[in-house]
Order: C-alpha cells, then sequence, then structure tokens
C-alpha cells in the first residue's frame, strides 16, 4: 500500500464520476480515480439523445471526449474494481483486487446497473433492438413495433414514452396483474396503440444483423410463440452493488445510497453521486451534475472541515 494520501477518491468513472474527476481537478485537489472502466453506464447506452452539448452520436464517441478531458487535466486513473472501503479516524481506506489507496475523502459513482432477462440473444442485440433506457431511447421506437418488459412504474413509464413514438407497443408481463401505480395503468389502457400480455415471458431474443424479434412464451398453457419486434424496452428494475461501502453510509429500502442536497452521505467524508444514490431519474446528464456537486462538496469538506473553519455550504 502506497503512504500517500490523496484529497478524494473517486470511485466509478462514469458520468458521474468523471464529471466529480474533472471539478476535483480544477479544485487542484489530489484526486484517484478507480473504477473497472472508462464510461460506465455509458457502455450501453448505445446513441445519445439527450445529453446536453453532444448531438445525435454513440456513447462511445462521449467516453472518448470524456477520457480526454481526463487526460488533459491529469487525473490520475486506476482500472480495477474496489473491494472494501474502511476508515481509519479520518482517513479512508480505499482496497482492490491489486493494492490500497488512502484518501481524505471518497465520491462512490459506482453507479445501479439495469436488471437483466438473462435469456438467449439479450446481450447480442444491446443497441441493436434491446435497450434498458426507454426515456433514452424511445425516439427509435418511430413508426415500428416495440415492447416493454415489466410491470412496475419504470416499465409503465416506459411504455407512455415509447406510446408516442411507436405504431404498436406491447407491454410484456409475468403476472396478471401490475405493481404500476393505477393512474399510469389507466392511462395506458387509454392509449389505442397498446396490448397487454399478461402472464407471459420472453424466452429469446433473435435476428440477423439487428433484433427482428421475440419467443413468448404464455405461462397459463406453457405455448410459445414468435411475435415480430424491431425495439425492446427492458424495465424489470434496477440492482446496486454497493457492498464495498453500505457498511459504512446509509441506504434506503432500495438499497440505495441516502444523500443530501451537497451528495453528502450519513458518513462524513464519503459522498456519492449518480444511479446508486437515492436521487430520482436515473439519467447521465443528472448523475454528471450530481457528480459536480459532490466534488465540490468534497473540496469544501478537505478546506474547511478539516481545518476546523467555516465551510460556506454549511
Amino acid at each position: 500500500m502506497s503512504s500517500e494520501i490523496y484529497d478524494v477518491i473517486i470511485i466509478g468513472c462514469g458520468p458521474a464520476g468523471a464529471s466529480a474527476a474533472i471539478y476535483a481537478a480544477r479544485k487542484k485537489l489530489r484526486a484517484l480515480v478507480i473504477s473497472r472502466d472508462l464510461g460506465g453506464q455509458l457502455l450501453i447506452a448505445g446513441r445519445l439523445e439527450n445529453y446536453l452539448g453532444f448531438i445525435g452520436g454513440e456513447s462511445f464517441n462521449l467516453i472518448e471526449i470524456i477520457e480526454r478531458q481526463l487526460r488533459e487535466l491529469n487525473v490520475e486513473i486506476v482500472l480495477n474494481e474496489v473491494k472494501k472501503v474502511e476508515k481509519m479516524n479520518e482517513i479512508f481506506k480505499v482496497i482492490t483486487d491489486k493494492e490500497a489507496f488512502l484518501g481524505r475523502s471518497i465520491i462512490a459513482t459506482g453507479g445501479s446497473i439495469p436488471k437483466k432477462l438473462g435469456i438467449p440473444g439479450e446481450e447480442d442485440f444491446i443497441g441493436r433492438g434491446v435497450s434498458y433506457c426507454a426515456i433514452c431511447d424511445a425516439p427509435f421506437s418511430r413508426n415500428r413495433t416495440a415492447a416493454v418488459i415489466g410491470g412496475g412504474n419504470s416499465a409503465f413509464h416506459a411504455l407512455l414514452t415509447v406510446a408516442k413514438y411507436a405504431n404498436k407497443v406491447y407491454l410484456i408481463h409475468r403476472r396478471d396483474s401490475f405493481r404500476a401505480d393505477p393512474i399510469l395503468i389507466d392511462e395506458a389502457r387509454k392509449l389505442n396503440n397498446v396490448e397487454f400480455l399478461m402472464n407471459s415471458t420472453v424466452e429469446k431474443i433473435f435476428g440477423k444483423n439487428k433484433l427482428e424479434g421475440i419467443v413468448i412464451k404464455n405461462l397459463l398453457d406453457g405455448k410459445t410463440y414468435n411475435l415480430n419486434m424491431d425495439v425492446i424496452y427492458i424495465e424489470i428494475g434496477r440492482e446496486v452493488n454497493i457492498d464495498y461501502i453500505k457498511h459504512l453510509v446509509k441506504t434506503d429500502e432500495s438499497g440505495y445510497i441516502i444523500v443530501d442536497k451537497h451528495q453528502r452521505t450519513s458518513c462524513e467524508g464519503i459522498f456519492a453521486a449518480g444511479d446508486i444514490t437515492d436521487r430520482p431519474y436515473k439519467q447521465a446528464i443528472v448523475a454528471a451534475g450530481d457528480g459536480a456537486v459532490a466534488a465540490l462538496s468534497a473540496y469544501d469538506y478537505i478546506v474547511y472541515s478539516i481545518k476546523n473553519l467555516t465551510s460556506p455550504s454549511k
């Protein structure tokens, strides 16, 4: 373990982590980014149409821009997975597979990931007909046939969004009732281009160069059939992996880290941003903004709190 102590260690390098790193660097903080990859959720986003200042392009193009920004600011990046964060008085120890690092503050941004169906063809068609973000990708359903998988609020929000563009939308749900709010269900039932497939699951996704159809199984009679399809939106929830830090911070009933308006957690010196927090709207642009706030708050913490001065943000 190096004896060097960083001002801030940023865990994750998606939009939230990268934004936090940029703001930390501009504040002249000694920052270290530890992440399994560069891009986070952007790696599976496909085409982006709603990120400020980035006009219609593939998400990997935005990742390249972000990486260039980080390099130009000389942000130190370690590609590894964080296994555990330990607190030792006012210093944090971040343990990875290969080594450990010390920091005065932590910004956790290792975002949540969408739950997957785990069926044949799903991985093959990500970005080519399979999407996990209807808010991001709904315009790609324009004049096409689409399906939304799920039965909760996120699925119905996706359905109502996609239905504005698609000729036909199927909502496929494994049960005979929904968990979504009644007002959303009522709104969806009024739409002429929506059809509900209850007690049904998607067993397979198929196509050649792009998604062409799905295999549906009726859970009541066990029969399967093919359904021609252009786009499917998988909205069955998200999972958060914060095992490395959850022993230090408070979380809500869904496992998301609770933060205040300054992105501070319940543990002094630990900040969080992006999809792992209890903030609503899991969007790249929101995560980037929260990452900036987290970095500025970390700066205040280091400059004012550790030195026992009065922070302007309190």
